[in-house]
């Protein structure tokens, strides 16, 4: 690839998916280019046979792709024609044919909206106020719609109307979207209901998508129709939805999350708004919560908290307390900003030994065993004062192994830290017996992991997932694990989890992607594999164009290369422990090939300049594992090569400001190819 051709436009942040907002109206909702019958990301001679198989009948239209060139929705000789006409440059068939062709605009029961009125029949509902905002400006946008927002129904022939749900039956995010008699009634959930129908109304029936921060697109399909008689109704499959992978705490908010039908702001403050129905707000973050709420000067000890101690227990519950009447009096509500706390152990925790303490381990055969004596102690007593704050606990290192005897009061959230296989699906039975790390903790087994999570299952009534899906040390090398997520989420809403806490680090990989997709499964864990698929597929077309296809099969790489080494701890492992060095040394010419066709199909600067930036872990792992072959022991040939290439990565990570690790950015050492690009970066060979 030329990539210095492309730094300037790189560098630009108007081109960067993860700097900048971004804008498209594309055309049809098609995966493929026009004329590329066998999806292989090249319109030729062979399209041409696949097309003509069609007319004749030898093959349906269904099983192939961009048959119906010039959009008149009819697959014939005509289609043939033109397809010939682009295959030898007489005709560009995209100027002949604009994508879009048939696309009607935005339609209920077969009418435009336009004229429609937005009755918000709860003025003071704030979140249902901007729902309405919020449906008007998206129809303008997408197909010049004007819609009026009004309290009490006017003369506009058709409406849309919203009404809160009384039943309860919704929750807070819930919804149903009902069209009779060509007006659509939109029935909410208590808080948030309003806004999350509006967003699946535009996606899922008018084809609007919304990816990361503002890069969304409007995929123009004839199916924009919300059809009379329909009955739509979801409720999300986990109650809690927090996905903290990207920088959400900002004003970004907006796009990256309510969005995204996210809703646990813990880490995400500027969601803490009526109008985005305040979210599920944790005081304190969701670990560590005894560094400060029993500071060891308070309890004088310098090493450890015995829980067993009355004092340890009256530190605690007096600092709780008193956080909870701080943002009380600076304007916090209880209910809205102010939901639940966290009372944990902190993730190096020093585990009392204590005559007592040691007797109830006994008891528990765990380190749990106390801290769930203790947090069910501060439960009953701070539900004294505050009913209505939640108190959430974490099974986090040693603690992730159950007790055996006492359970956690009812109202009390497990926070479960988990640390088993980010290489094979939960339920697979692909994993061992794992290993035990430093301080004695069994790590990166789900076989494990599924034994300590069921044992908590029945001890406790609502556990959330604190889930680690991204290698935050080595954001160079990303996991290879984008493909069980489907599995993962849908396993977990199985057990009955109720919520997840997803913290991750976005570096130039496939972060943002994996945050997008982890979150629709929160929404909607019963999604079938190929609408998942189709997801991932969409938002990789979005950010690559055409070549998607190639970026696809690199990513069905990297699952093979990783299946190669079996199961792998997410933050805990070193970048050729988690993927194979041979596979990839021995495939490191196939994987720049890929690359270089998905550069090749990219139709502007911006999908180039996105496909620069997701190579460079790619080459970055690939000039690691060539280092020896290509380098120490390479011909001439080989090591001039090898040092262009790896010189242009390095300049383009540290011109760009690449994340390397969640605190780093760029690459601190100097150039040298007396070391690997792997001990270059890490300061280590890559290997445990």
């Amino acid at each position: 690839m030329n990539i210095k051709k492309l730094t300037a436009a790189v560098l630009a942040a108007a081109t960067l998916l993860t700097a900048c907002t971004l804008f498209a109206l594309p055309g049809k909702a098609s995966l493929y280019e026009r004329g590329d019958i066998n999806g292989d990301g090249a319109v030729n001679a062979v399209d041409a046979y696949y097309l003509k198989r069609v007319c004749t009948g030898s093959t349906p239209s269904s099983e192939l792709y961009g048959t119906d060139i010039n959009c008149d929705g009819k697959v014939n000789a005509t289609d043939v024609f033109y397809l010939k006409r682009g295959l030898v440059g007489s005709a560009v068939l995209s100027e002949l044919f604009p994508d879009g062709t048939g696309w009607q605009g935005f339609t209920v029961a077969g009418r435009s909206v336009d004229g429609f009125e937005i009755v918000v029949t709860d003025t003071e509902n704030d979140n249902m106020n901007f729902a309405a905002e919020e449906l008007a400006k998206y129809a303008n946008e997408g197909d010049g719609s004007t819609l009026s927002i009004v309290d009490t129904a006017g003369d506009a022939e058709h409406r849309f109307v919203f009404t809160a749900d009384t039943t309860g039956e919704l929750g807070d995010d819930g919804f149903c979207i009902n069209v009779t008699n060509g007006d659509v009634y939109i029935r909410a959930g208590a808080k948030r209901g309003s806004m999350y129908a509006v967003y699946a109304l535009l996606e899922d029936f008018w084809g609007w998508r919304f990816y990361t921060y503002d890069n969304c697109e409007l995929l123009r399909d004839e199916k924009s129709d919300i059809a009379e008689g329909t009955e739509y109704k979801q409720l999300p499959s986990f109650e809690c939805r927090s996905n903290c992978m990207t920088p959400y705490g900002n004003d970004y908010t907006y796009s990256s999350v309510i969005k995204r039908k996210l809703n646990g702001c813990t880490d995400q403050p500027s969601m803490q708004k009526s109008k985005y129905g305040w979210g599920i707000c944790r005081l304190f973050a969701n670990a560590h919560s005894f560094d400060v709420f029993i500071p060891l000067d308070e309890i004088s000890s310098t090493t450890v908290r015995c829980l067993s101690k009355t004092l340890c227990y009256d530190v605690c519950l007096k600092n709780m307390k008193a956080l909870i009447d701080d943002r009380v009096a600076a304007g916090g509500v209880i209910g809205n900003d102010i939901t639940q706390i966290s009372c944990s152990y902190a993730a190096d925790e020093s585990y009392c030994s204590c005559r007592y303490c040691y007797k109830v381990y006994n008891e528990e055969k765990s380190y749990a065993g106390i801290l769930v004596r203790f947090v069910n102690k501060i439960d009953d007593a701070l539900h004294k004062d505050y009913p209505d704050i939640t108190v959430v606990t974490n099974a986090y290192s040693k603690v992730r192994k159950p007790p055996e005897v006492t359970s956690l009061n009812d109202d009390i959230v497990l926070l479960y830290c988990w640390n088993g296989c980010t290489n094979h699906n939960i339920d697979s039975g692909e994993c061992g017996s794992g290993r035990v790390n430093d301080g004695g903790v069994i790590m990166g087994s789900n076989k494990t992991e599924k034994e300590y999570f069921l044992g908590w299952a029945s001890k406790c009534k609502n556990i959330y997932i604190w889930y680690y899906p991204t290698n935050i040390y080595y954001l160079l090398c990303p996991q290879p694990n984008f493909f069980k997520f489907y599995d993962d989420f849908r396993w977990f809403k199985e057990q009955g989890v109720k919520g997840f806490y997803v913290v991750g680090t976005s570096g130039s990989s496939f972060e943002d992607l994996d945050a997008y997709l982890i979150s629709e499964m929160m929404w909607n864990a019963d999604m079938t594999r190929e609408e998942y698929e189709l997801k991932a597929k969409e938002y990789l077309k979005y950010c690559y164009g055409y070549g998607w296809i190639y970026i696809w099969q690199y990513m069905e790489m990297l699952r093979e290369c990783g299946d190669l080494k079996g199961c792998v701890l997410n933050d805990f492992e070193l970048p050729f422990d988690i993927y194979s060095i041979d596979y990839f040394a021995e495939n490191f010419g196939k994987m720049q090939e890929l690359f270089a066709k998905a550069e090749k199909s990219a139709a502007n600067d911006r999908e180039r300049a996105n496909i620069e930036l997701l190579s460079l872990h790619m080459r970055f792992l690939g000039y690691s594992s060539t280092y020896e072959r290509d380098w120490v022991s390479g011909t001439e040939e080989s090591r001039a090569a090898y040092s262009a290439g790896w010189k242009e990565v390095y300049d383009l990570i540290n011109d760009l400001g690449v994340r390397t690790t969640y605190s780093n950015r760029g690459i601190s050492a100097e150039f040298t190819l007396d070391k690997s690009p792997m001990e270059l970066v890490y300061g280590v060979s890559g290997i445990r």
